[in-house]
């Protein structure tokens, strides 16, 4: 793991039927063990279910919560996650999230989450950027747009961008290196036509993102 184990509510902050603890990183299956009694002593924890049990801190029971355990590389992180649903309400959150950062994480930054999810290639640039888009999203075209962002549109399309270009700089200099070869036209109507294509769409995108945001 390239980081420490960081921990935050999830959930907005506020009254609430449940809260969201996430925890990632190396430590996050410890953690848990420290602080969560499953209800039934034989049941396995596993990965990717939910159990159901209770917070302790240490004899005293501070809350009943299911919780969740994300084995990496299959999670949002691409690090080991644990989730735990807590009833909501700012009291017992926060008393989750103490004992959670009392047993070994840091407090997560705001961001950090989606961040090493980046870091750790789990998503791109365009797709972290999407996260917050959606989150921060007040029409419903500009979550729309988000979310095929998200999927990785806004990438695949750059990458037929990037290979158009690419195709047209290699023809370029093989023009140039190689001026014995007779070629007239260093930019033949094809490539040309694929460069206008390419300014057209990109700046199409460029326009849907801005009326997206309005």
């Amino acid at each position: 793991m390239l980081f420490d184990t960081i921990a935050a509510i999830s959930t907005p902050k506020g009254e609430g039927g449940i809260a969201i603890i996430r925890i990632s990183g190396d430590k996050s299956f410890e953690i848990l063990d420290k602080i969560f009694i499953k209800k039934n002593p034989n049941a396995d924890l596993g990965f990717y279910k939910l159990n159901y049990g209770f917070i302790k801190d240490g004899e005293k029971i501070v809350d009943e919560a299911m919780a969740v355990r994300l084995k990496a590389p299959k999670s949002y992180t691409c690090e080991d996650i644990v989730e735990i649903n807590c009833h909501g309400g700012t009291l017992v959150s926060e008393k989750v999230l103490e004992l959670v950062l009392r047993n070994g994480a840091r407090h997560a930054e705001s961001g950090e989450f989606t961040k090493r999810a980046f870091m750790n290639g789990r998503i791109d640039l365009s797709q972290a950027e999407a996260v917050m888009d959606i989150i921060q999203g007040k029409t419903e075209k500009s979550v729309s747009l988000s979310l095929d962002q998200l999927r990785g549109d806004l990438r695949d399309k750059v990458n037929e961008f990037k290979k158009a270009l690419l195709d047209i700089t290699a023809h370029v200099n093989v023009v140039l290196d190689y001026p014995e070869e007779g070629i007239d036209d260093p930019l033949p109507v094809e490539l040309r036509d694929n460069l206008e294509k390419v300014y057209e769409e990109a700046n199409r995108l460029i326009d849907s993102y801005d009326t997206g945001k309005k």
